[in-house]
């Protein structure tokens, strides 16, 4: 259910970046004393999701942007330069009493400006009557300022730049650079991480915890974000003296719905295959890298004694090859480039596809998955093939909005697929 009271709100950054961190810059408006909220503090352009007029926070975003600076009228089109990071809740208590006591959602985010003009800071300028003073930072100096902002403005910054300029551990950063592994294989590598470098009561950077910083690298895979949540709050509620308790019981529960989830997916796949049994052989098909999918088809083929014979396909989902990788994982499974894989949709060769998913939105809002994956679905859809996506209640999403896509993942409606796996709680079945 979508999380009542709460008063949504973007906030943009405007960037220059050079070759290194250390030139980059960041614009600071501050709001004038007349404004009813936060008159005095520094802010990045900030506004309102007005929902009768926006369809999105990006939406929003480009409309603040329009009223507060000259920006298009220097860029003309800008929707592609601003890049959308994980929200900030600020809590009631940190509100300052404003927007009714709500709790404030901010949806972040970073507009870079285009590297080949330098000159293009200096030219914005502020537009409405919401700023009195804008100032350009580098980010180093943003960062240890004390002038007085807006509630969680830092962590906002390095929510919307995806921890570009957080100080991390490498192994961390390598965690964050696998692009090959799935959602539910990171999700439990974060909890062991975010145990193993969580000190007592330190904060990292900009008023995020370990947990948090982890969450805000990977914001397309929502078990991540949804597991160093509840990390934290646990931490919060238990205190750091259970960090090992946690963590053993966070990974238990990931264990447990990726069981669940299996679990489903193989009833589903064993009945089509029962009502398969006059064919000598029942194909499926995959697409990109899951651990919850390789545990799904290994299982189905070792049940699968009699006839017909389940032979596993994989499509290569370039860009990246993850389909190679999962082909190498499962014995007798073969791949193949991905337009031959559609080809082979079309011509009746595949009985069923099934694919993961890194995000699943309330009411029906759509799946998040590797980029193909709803040109895909489109492709059963025509040669009427059923496909199915697999997903445990981690990757459940509670907010209206669409989490940040990375490049690599992209938003596809659920009406695409024949159905959209996700285990029940005990009540609801």
């Amino acid at each position: 259910a979508t999380l009542p009271n709460i008063k949504r709100v973007v906030s943009v950054f405007i960037l220059r970046c050079q070759n290194n961190h250390d030139g980059a810059q960041v614009a600071l408006f501050r709001r004038c004393n007349q404004m009813p909220t936060f008159g005095g503090h520094w802010a990045a352009i900030s506004g309102s999701i007005e929902t009768q007029h926006d369809a999105s926070p990006l939406a929003a975003a480009v409309r603040e942007i329009g009223e507060e600076t000259n920006l298009g009228e220097l860029l003309g089109d800008y929707d592609h330069l601003l890049q959308s990071g994980l929200h900030v809740d600020v809590a009631r208590e940190n509100s300052k009493g404003t927007f009714g006591g709500r709790m404030i959602r901010v949806y972040p985010f970073a507009l870079t400006l285009p590297a080949e003009d330098s000159s293009l800071l200096s030219k914005i300028e502020m537009r409405g009557t919401e700023h009195d003073e804008m100032k350009f930072l580098t980010v180093h100096d943003f960062l240890t300022m004390n002038l007085q902002c807006v509630p969680s403005l830092k962590r906002a910054f390095h929510h919307a730049t995806s921890g570009t300029y957080l100080d991390l551990p490498q192994e961390i950063r390598d965690w964050e650079g696998d692009r090959v592994n799935g959602a539910a294989y990171l999700a439990r590598k974060a909890v062991d991480l975010a145990a193993a470098h969580t000190q007592n009561g330190e904060l990292l950077t900009g008023e995020l915890s370990v947990a948090q910083s982890i969450a805000i690298l990977r914001p397309s895979m929502v078990p991540i974000v949804n597991v160093m949540n509840e990390f934290d709050q646990r931490i919060t509620h238990e205190g750091y003296d259970k960090i090992e308790q946690i963590r053993h019981e966070l990974l238990k529960s990931l264990t447990d719905e990726s069981h669940r989830c299996v679990e489903l997916g193989y009833e589903l796949l064993m009945n089509m295959l029962e009502s398969k049994a006059s064919s000598t052989e029942f194909v499926v098909g995959t697409f990109s890298r899951s651990s919850t999918l390789k545990s799904i088809l290994k299982r189905i083929i070792e049940s699968s004694d009699d006839a017909p014979k389940v032979r596993v396909v994989c499509s290569q989902s370039t860009p990246g090859d993850e389909g190679m990788l999962m082909a190498a994982d499962i014995s007798s499974a073969s791949y193949m480039p991905d337009d031959e894989f559609q080809q082979q949709i079309l011509d009746g060769k595949i009985d069923v596809v099934i694919v993961g998913a890194d995000c699943v939105l309330s009411e029906k809002n759509g799946v998040v998955n590797k980029i193909g994956t709803a040109e895909l679905a489109s492709v059963c859809k025509q040669a009427g093939v059923p496909i199915l996506s697999s997903a445990d209640r981690w990757k459940l999403w509670s907010d209206i909005y669409c989490p940040p896509l990375e490049v690599i993942f992209e938003l596809i409606p659920s009406e695409l697929f024949d159905h959209v796996l996700v285990p029940k709680d005990a009540e609801e079945q």
